[in-house]
């Protein structure tokens, strides 16, 4: 795989846990690990991407290229705090949608 081709987004959370995809429009999966609260929502819908830690902490584990982008989106989009951040190739935020584009 190839990473340096996959930019790196200039908004990264301070504490984050991060997979790249091969393919596909989502290429960054970042969880704010500042912001979860281990509400284990995105484990529910994603199982193979996201895991809970001893710290009841998501984290983004080595299957991410396993599972479908439709699931993925999903998967974030059922955090409740909305600490699952997905960008595309360039960088750019997909979601949540950066309020400030």
């Amino acid at each position: 795989m190839n990473h340096e081709k996959i930019k790196i987004p200039p908004d990264l959370p301070e504490v984050y846990s991060e997979g790249i995809k091969k393919t596909g429009q989502i290429r960054r999966i970042v969880v704010d690990r500042q912001k979860c609260i281990g509400a284990r929502a995105c484990v529910i819908v994603a199982e193979k991407v996201f895991q809970v830690d001893d710290q009841n902490l998501a984290y983004v584990t080595d299957n991410i290229d396993t599972t479908d982008e439709e699931t993925i989106r999903l998967a974030a989009e059922s955090c409740p705090v909305l600490a699952i951040l997905l960008y595309d190739k360039s960088g750019k935020q997909l979601f949540p949608e950066n309020e400030n584009l």
